[in-house]
């Protein structure tokens, strides 16, 4: 704004910024005089130059001097050295300051004594070949005119171009400050209220924008936090609800024959055994259920402690099947080892990874309609890990059933029975196991029928080493 202010200054008083300029570097005949002087001073070149002998008569220089009144100028005309002529006006002015003959041109300052002075200077012959020099000066009061107009123009010039840009700066500044300012005034009042349901986020680089973008981040993890609140609460009530039911139903059982018994209902010895056998029955479920859930909570609250080994996983899974293979029979359920060849070993707790194969094997015979239960095991190398997958041949699961398989007190029967003995948190204990173990683990429904659930491992970052060490979770 300034370097434009000037720009504006230099093209409206060029004429009188050279002035000045002449003023302090004391550059003559670089301006032109202007006004009635200019008239004054070319008539009188002309009579120079065709009767130069007509500015020896005073009566004439008189006549000529009489237009320049009230100019604060005069004339001057020297002869040689000697001044022969001098109006009213300049009559101060001595001789021995005047420019010396060959000075021709004007001259904007010029100190004549102590007074400045604006001259004309025009050098002549007369007829005898003497030298002649004529000036038409001017007191030099332009200086202080240009000041008077000039410096009150640079000085409030100066004064609006500050206060414009303060103005403009502080509205841009204030805008800039307040804006984060009220967007986070906003922000805490919605979070006062317990609206987490907004989003801001700010794009500059500043270190408000850092605190616009923290706020969010923090409101982010604040509504995360309360959601998960929430969805542990639920599941807390669903669990309450599930135990009750689960506990509900034997208990009513235990009771109703207790009380049979009690009132002589059991007439018979063979009565009182199955009364008895029963009450025994549902104590061992209930019994189950309850270890079942102490696991799974001590599980879900990383309270169990872990035991890894590097095992050799076919090994492994060889002594399994072995192990189990007569159990199953009793059951007619044929359970079967394949896979390739796979030298790996991986790092596990052998008896959690035991209750996993277990609970989905189990959960497989509990489930299967067949005269003939078929379940196949088999293990797959991969780059990071090692994928194990049993294969059944059940009647599968629904599409919805396989979203919720591994929910704890899910049953795929609706009607939530506990026919079979079963628990419902058998696949949610064996998914909370591998997940301990860094894997995941999920169930899909064979093509040719039947439910396939897999599971990965990780694979030991050193072959070959064995090295047992306990992990509390």
């Amino acid at each position: 704004m300034f370097v434009l202010y000037f720009i504006l200054l230099h093209l409206f008083f060029d004429n009188d910024l050279r002035y000045l300029s002449n003023s302090f570097h004391g550059e003559p005949k670089t301006a032109q005089q202007k006004g009635k002087e200019q008239r004054v001073f070319t008539q009188l070149q002309k009579v120079a130059s065709l009767n130069a002998e007509q500015l020896l008569n005073v009566s004439y220089l008189d006549k000529i001097a009489s237009s320049l009144n009230g100019e604060q100028a005069g004339l001057i005309i020297r002869h040689g050295n000697t001044i022969i002529y001098t109006s009213d006006d300049v009559e101060k002015v001595s001789q021995h300051t005047l420019p010396e003959f060959g000075n021709e041109g004007y001259t904007p300052v010029t100190w004549l004594g102590h007074e400045q002075y604006e001259i004309s200077q025009h050098d002549f012959f007369f007829k005898d070949g003497s030298e002649g020099s004529i000036f038409v000066i001017k007191k030099g009061e332009a200086f202080y005119k240009f000041a008077r107009k000039f410096f009150p123009l640079i000085i409030f010039g100066v004064i609006g171009i500050v206060v414009t840009t303060n103005i403009v700066l502080s509205y841009i500044v204030s805008r800039g400050i307040l804006k984060p300012v009220h967007q986070l005034s906003w922000a805490a009042d919605q979070v006062k209220q317990g609206n987490l349901d907004f989003h801001m986020e700010s794009t500059k680089k500043d270190e408000l924008a850092k605190l616009v973008n923290t706020f969010e981040n923090m409101r982010a993890k604040l509504k995360e936090g309360i959601e998960l609140r929430d969805r542990y609460e639920r599941n807390r009530k669903e669990l309450i609800a599930n135990i009750s039911h689960d506990l509900k139903t034997p208990m009513t059982s235990i009771r109703g024959y207790v009380e049979g018994i009690k009132d002589g209902v059991a007439d018979t010895k063979g009565k009182l055994e199955q009364y008895l056998e029963t009450i025994q029955t549902k104590s061992e479920y209930m019994d189950r259920l309850i270890d079942e859930l102490f696991l799974y909570s001590k599980l879900d609250l990383n309270r169990l402690p872990f035991h890894f080994e590097k095992v050799d996983l076919l090994g492994f899974m060889k002594d399994y099947v072995e192990e189990i293979r007569l159990e199953l029979v009793g059951k007619n359920v044929q359970l079967s080892l394949v896979s390739e060849p796979v030298h790996v070993k991986v790092p596990l707790d052998r008896d959690k990874l035991i209750r996993v194969l277990n609970n989905i094997i189990y959960n497989s015979v509990k489930y299967n309609d067949k005269e003939e239960s078929l379940i196949q095991l088999a293990i797959t190398e991969e780059k990071q890990r090692v994928k194990v997958t049993l294969s059944d041949n059940g009647p599968g699961v629904s599409q919805e059933a396989l979203a919720h398989i591994f929910t704890r007190f899910y049953r795929s029967d609706p009607a939530r029975q506990a026919d079979t003995g079963g628990s419902g948190l058998g696949l949610a204990i064996a998914e909370q196991i591998i997940k301990a173990h860094g894997g995941a683990i999920w169930a899909e429904n064979n093509p040719g029928g039947g439910l396939r659930i897999s599971f990965t491992l990780q694979k030991s970052e050193t072959k070959g080493e064995e090295n047992e060490k306990d992990i509390n979770h």
